[in-house]
């Protein structure tokens, strides 16, 4: 009999302790779960800022003015009067030409600059035969030089004259030189389906070399002072043609649909759906529908 009790009293203490284990489980999932439902996030403040939209074109560095010269007739080159690089003014000597043949004698041709100018090429050597048609020298409008380049179809009613254009060149990779569009072609080549474009850029330094490989940024449209935020804040609905992100507001996600405005690498300008003082989600928002509870993360 005694025996029988104390199997009695074994399972209830055994039960007992089972239901305190099962009990000690049950309420860990349940704050498990709640802990669960937290989702962490980062958050920024939008800033004030200016933001550009560019298009990036490739092309070459042309003279303002760019001429051959021609000797006024044929002979052979006696000597260059300057060095390539050397400034001349309008109708400088540039070079001699005897014009002699075989019994008669003539003063030499003096060949002149045609504009003031550098002396971008000399074409000969001393001695040469010199043809009409065969050029003499170049002569180059350094005080400003063109960026020349070629603009697709789809992107050529984005561009207009006076537009501000930053160009850059391998010989200088940390200096900006700053142009304006003069001149876009108002025929279409049909074999490239491109227009040319030319920058006018003031050099009065001379850095910019004519031939030099350029890259061009147009920019077509900024603002100075408006409100920014990094471009991963901002989600797309495709199916709704929207934009939208998450605000933090009182340990919650806000959601909240904005307009967009430029955009520019990294960097997105928001128009409307903010202020300057909210507190964007800017990790974690993917996870996001609205209306959860948020916990901030550094």
């Amino acid at each position: 009999m005694r025996k029988v009790i104390w199997w009695i009293i074994s399972i209830f203490i055994l039960s007992g302790i089972g239901f305190r284990i099962w009990e000690s489980r049950q309420r860990q999932r349940i704050t498990y779960r709640r802990e669960a439902t937290v989702t962490p996030v980062a958050v920024t403040q939008p800033r004030t800022g200016g933001i550009s939209s560019t298009l990036l074109f490739i092309g070459n560095i042309k003279g303002e003015d760019q001429v051959q010269v021609f000797s006024e007739a044929p002979g052979k080159l006696i000597r260059y009067t300057v060095n390539e690089g050397d400034r001349v003014n309008k109708d400088q000597v540039i070079a001699l030409v005897d014009r002699s043949i075989t019994g008669m004698e003539f003063e030499p041709v003096r060949v002149k600059s045609p504009l003031s100018g550098v002396i971008g090429k000399l074409f000969l050597d001393q001695g040469s035969s010199i043809a009409l048609q065969l050029p003499v020298a170049m002569v180059v409008k350094m005080d400003r030089v063109k960026a020349v380049f070629n603009i697709g179809e789809k992107d050529l009613a984005k561009v207009r004259k006076g537009m501000v254009a930053e160009i850059k060149v391998d010989l200088y990779p940390d200096e900006v030189f700053k142009g304006t569009v003069t001149r876009i072609s108002p025929v279409i080549d049909p074999l490239s389906r491109t227009a040319l474009c030319e920058v006018l850029i003031p050099n009065p330094k001379h850095k910019l070399k004519p031939g030099a490989f350029a890259e061009i940024d147009l920019v077509v449209e900024s603002r100075k002072s408006t409100i920014l935020l990094p471009r991963d804040a901002v989600i797309c609905d495709l199916e709704k043609n929207i934009y939208y992100l998450f605000v933090a507001e009182a340990g919650n996600a806000v959601k909240k649909e904005i307009e967009i405005g430029i955009t520019a690498s990294d960097t997105v300008e928001i128009r409307s759906g903010i202020t300057s003082q909210d507190k964007i989600i800017i990790k974690g928002q993917y996870y996001l529908k609205g209306g959860e509870k948020i916990e901030i993360i550094d």
